[in-house]
């Protein structure tokens, strides 16, 4: 066989085998994407099937109508609710001491984030408990009686008076409990601050709206600032 014939002959059996190399390469590629989409799909199966399984929805209904149904108000019931600002106040920070400050700031981050139910009334006193120095609290300026002294939680009365301040403005928030100091206070307007001393003054109001609500709260050295947001599901 001459040279060139072998050649040729060569070319042919390269030609043949690029070609089968690349429809296998095809055909896998085909089949790998096919197992991965069956594969998702039976993942979003079994998840669906999990979420009417574990929420215990589907009872039993019979129609795919009905499940689906079910199912998509299991979802509505796990997506975080939308919160729509209702309130909000703002009080100015005279005093600089350092306890006084540093009791607000313990005070605001117990507060903050707490959620009141409908119907339910909430505890000024009750939620942030006794000031105690194992959490932290400093010993600040507080009126007892009509005279100023030093104690435990100085500042707290801020941060309620500021609250108060901020539920008064939402009609369907209705104060229970409220008490005057015994002397004006710089922070808020006259006849619009609210005392609270653990186990005996509280701050409480009730929350007639249909809504469940959340109470957000911060301070820096300038300011503390209370918000009031109601929860919508959506």
């Amino acid at each position: 066989m001459s040279s060139n014939k072998k050649n040729k002959y060569a070319l042919c059996f390269f030609i043949i085998a690029v070609i089968i190399v690349i429809f296998a390469a095809i055909y896998f590629y085909k089949s790998s994407n096919n197992k991965k989409s069956q594969d998702q799909n039976n993942e979003s199966a079994n998840n669906v099937a999990r979420l009417a399984s574990d929420s215990n929805i589907l009872g039993n209904t019979s129609t795919d109508q009905e499940i689906n149904n079910k199912i998509q108000n299991a979802i509505s019931e796990n997506t975080p609710p939308k919160e729509e600002e209702i309130s909000s106040y703002s009080s100015p920070l005279k005093s600089k001491a350092s306890g006084r400050l540093n009791n607000i700031r313990i005070t605001c981050s117990k507060l903050n984030g707490v959620t009141v139910s409908s119907g339910d009334t909430f505890s000024f006193c009750n939620t942030i408990g006794p000031s105690k120095a194992s959490d932290g609290y400093e010993k600040a300026d507080v009126i007892m009686n009509g005279e100023i002294i030093q104690a435990l939680g100085g500042g707290n009365c801020q941060v309620s008076s500021t609250l108060y301040n901020a539920v008064l403005a939402v009609s369907e928030l209705e104060v229970v409990e409220r008490h005057e100091h015994g002397k004006d206070v710089s922070y808020v307007p006259d006849g619009k601050d609210a005392a609270v001393s653990y186990g005996s003054l509280d701050f409480k109001f009730k929350n007639n709206l249909p809504n469940n609500i959340k109470l957000y709260f911060s301070s820096d050295d300038e300011n503390v600032t209370v918000r009031i947001v109601k929860l919508i599901k959506q």
